[in-house]
């Protein structure tokens, strides 16, 4: 889960140790509190809701455990070993597909190989916008100006489809 410059994870990867909101109210009530902090803020006009269609299936593989072993090695080797290779798919006559994007349904370590992977857009979405940003999942929120808000729109997107 990421928060504007903070960033919960495990040990092992380069985070931020987790906010005292998340400690008290788990992560759905952190986000909870982190986008209500956001709103009420004095710079904020509006809020930004964008939730990522079929992003989990969408994932770029390649990128993803470049991302990983840069990012947290700790999950590295698990991650390269699942998913260097594509997933074979067995479907009813006998027939096979090959799975070479995404992440695998039931996964452990799905939730944390997606926000590894999405880390990088993060960072570029947070160095060049002064919109604030709670992320959870495939869902993201942006809290800002409206100009604000329509330029890390704008830029959110054309960087989720240039990779």
């Amino acid at each position: 889960m990421y928060y504007q410059g903070y960033q919960a994870g495990s040990d092992g990867c380069k985070w931020i140790s987790p906010s005292v909101c998340e400690t008290k109210l788990g992560k759905r009530g952190s986000y909870t509190c982190y986008a209500r902090n956001f709103f009420e803020a004095d710079e904020t006009d509006a809020a930004l809701l964008i939730d990522a269609s079929n992003a989990f299936n969408s994932l770029n593989r390649a990128a993803a455990l470049h991302n990983v072993r840069v990012i947290c090695p700790a999950i590295a080797i698990y991650a390269i070993n699942t998913y260097r290779a594509p997933a074979r798919l067995f479907v009813v006559g006998g027939k096979e597909l090959e799975s070479s994007e995404g992440t695998t349904q039931g996964d452990p370590l799905a939730m944390s190989l997606y926000a590894v992977s999405l880390q990088p857009l993060i960072t570029r979405l947070t160095i060049a916008s002064s919109v604030k940003q709670c992320w959870l999942a495939d869902d993201a929120t942006g809290f800002g100006s409206l100009d604000g808000l329509k330029k890390w729109c704008g830029m959110s997107w054309r960087k989720a489809v240039q990779g």
